[in-house]
């Protein structure tokens, strides 16, 4: 069916073959037509198609990809093969990535720690908007030497530097309250979670200030704001690696955040921490009582099950 379609064009562009013949069965032709609303590789899209046999249930297809700047990008990072000379792009987001791992990713470093890493470097380094070319918004040369890109962007640079570090992701295409959206899902420990950059960066930009409330989300919370065909798609269902469970900053109730939050304090510009608590508005003012605080603003995003609260402090 589709999803098997799905996932062998997929595997096959990411192995780097630029065309491939397929035999399928239960695949529409208005499915083969529409593939690459499907297909999240960042290797590329499919460039045409031919339908070489068409008989009852089984079609037989042909098609032919167009490999990304990304692919050769990975390729270069791992197995250290040329790029193609002419490639430019290739070449910029190459020695973007490897800058970046060069001086912020380290040997003792665990999955998480790197994710942590990219997300921080991409959301803080990138503005959420439109370069001068608005195509390059929706690509990892837009996010990632542009510094300015959309959300398939975000998804593509996080997903890029993920694969050059080795760990596995996936981009995920689906739709929001506000249209087509998309975001990644990474496998840490043995489990695949959600996690959503774009969402992640504040409108208006904030720079430095980044906030976490879509690192290793499960399905179920995700499914509180976005949509998505699941059945393309690893299962989410694990809350370990969740942001805010991994760094102790979960309260299950507001009086306990009150009492646990002081503990956050310490000369940082941003507290964050998941509540458990039926309350949309807080009465923030006790942090005044603490340390050197002259100003607070702060945010509450609804997750279903839980409110993150998010405070900026003396901005």
């Amino acid at each position: 069916g589709l999803v098997q379609f799905r996932a062998a064009v997929v595997s096959d562009m990411e192995s780097g073959a630029d065309s491939g013949v397929y035999y399928v069965k239960n695949v529409k032709k208005t499915d083969v037509h529409n593939i690459n609303k499907y297909i999240d590789s960042a290797y590329g899209t499919v460039d045409t198609y031919r339908i070489i046999i068409e008989s009852g249930e089984y079609l037989a297809i042909q098609l032919n990809y167009n490999l990304s700047e990304n692919y050769y990008v990975i390729r270069k990072y791992i197995y250290n093969d040329e790029i193609p000379e002419g490639n430019d792009r290739a070449g910029l987001i190459y020695d973007k990535i490897s800058t970046f791992i060069d001086r912020y990713i380290t040997a003792g470093m665990s999955d998480f720690d790197k994710e942590l890493a990219v997300h921080d470097y991409i959301v803080s380094g990138c503005q959420y908007g439109y370069p001068d070319v608005q195509d390059d918004a929706y690509t990892a040369y837009g996010v990632l030497v542009l510094n300015k890109g959309v959300c398939d962007g975000y998804a593509e640079a996080f997903y890029l530097i993920m694969s050059c570090l080795g760990v596995k992701c996936d981009i995920v295409v689906g739709s929001t309250d506000e249209g087509l959206h998309a975001w990644n899902q990474i496998e840490l420990g043995g489990r695949w979670y959600n996690v959503d950059l774009t969402w992640d960066d504040s409108l208006p930009d904030m720079g430095e200030y980044v906030k976490h409330t879509y690192v290793n989300v499960s399905d179920d919370i995700m499914a509180h704001t976005h949509s998505w065909e699941k059945q393309f798609y690893r299962e989410c269902t694990s809350d370990e690696y969740n942001y805010y469970v991994k760094k102790f900053y979960v309260y299950d109730s507001f009086e306990s955040y009150c009492k646990g939050i002081k503990g956050q304090i310490r000369n940082k510009r941003i507290l964050e921490a998941a509540v458990y608590s039926e309350s949309a508005t807080f009465d923030l003012s006790f942090l005044y009582d603490y340390g050197n605080i002259r100003s607070i603003n702060y945010a509450v995003e609804d997750l279903g099950e839980y409110k993150v609260i998010i405070v900026y402090l003396n901005m």
